[in-house]
């Protein structure tokens, strides 16, 4: 079985070098600990089995801690994997609308049909400029491989706005109700009409 060949793979730098230093950080301080216990002189008496719980406990942290690194993302010509924490989910490209990174966002999405997205922890801010490498790359392939969205004819197009038109105004929610009243109350034209 041949290994498939990838054309874009991302991984986040800035975290992984921030979690790899603090997992060994706190596996060192368990392990020193840990070994340094059976000397204390505190009138308290520590076992072999204190000292083996205490350093696969920091064994346990440092592995949690590390669980930031596993962000990943892969790109080929059928589509985009994408490994977060947790888990990793594979999207086709036709199904794959867009390669965002909204602004004051700490990652990228992938926004699909019907507006849904999905996180890709795999580009963060953190990672400045090679976050934006990773985007422009990410998203030539999708341009590449993606099919053309759909193009609306001018004739659907004006069917729905004639449509939206001869519809009856939406009725105002409770909430925008009550900020009618409030904004009547303080002399203020209060929120704007809901768009028809």
């Amino acid at each position: 079985m041949s290994r498939r060949q990838f054309l874009v793979q991302v991984r986040p730098r800035m975290i992984t070098i921030i979690g790899t230093t603090a997992a060994a950080l706190v596996l060192g301080t368990m392990v020193t600990v840990g070994i340094l216990l059976r000397s204390s002189h505190d009138g308290v008496s520590f076992r072999t089995a204190d000292q083996v719980g205490l350093i696969g406990v920091g064994v346990l942290v440092a592995a949690a801690i590390m669980m930031v690194a596993r962000p990943r993302l892969r790109a080929d010509a059928s589509g985009v994997w994408v490994r977060n924490v947790l888990g990793e989910t594979f999207f086709e490209w036709p199904l794959v609308y867009r390669i965002g990174f909204h602004e004051g966002s700490h990652w990228a999405v992938l926004e699909l049909a019907d507006d849904e997205t999905f996180p890709v922890t795999a580009i963060q801010a953190m990672d400045r400029q090679r976050a934006v490498q990773s985007l422009k790359a990410v998203r030539a392939v999708h341009a590449t491989y993606a099919p053309t969205p759909p193009v609306v004819s001018p004739e659907a197009a004006e069917k729905a706005r004639r449509r939206r038109a001869a519809a009856p105004p939406r009725q105002l929610g409770r909430l925008e109700q009550i900020d009618r009243e409030k904004a009547a109350k303080r002399g203020g034209p209060g929120p704007r009409p809901p768009a028809g």
